[in-house]
């Protein structure tokens, strides 16, 4: 398993998509199209366009990947 793809990492939400999903840009200016965790969906924390959240890249498709919380 790669532990690279496996650790959340800091990113800025750049734009809202249709279907849950969000337009994510990392520091080093890497852009990412992810979706909420089901748990972070459970809660009632809305996620907006400037929001940073930590995201956990996708294994397979480095260019997906999954929020898993939003920082404050």
């Amino acid at each position: 398993m790669n532990s690279a793809a496996s650790e959340a990492v800091l990113a800025t939400v750049v734009a809202e998509l249709p279907q849950r999903l969000f337009r994510l840009q990392f520091t080093d200016g890497t852009v990412v199209v992810a979706g909420p965790s089901e748990e972070l969906g459970r809660l009632a924390r809305p996620i907006r366009k400037g929001d940073r959240v930590r995201v956990r890249r996708a294994r397979l498709d480095p260019g997906r990947g999954t929020i898993v919380a939003v920082v404050d």
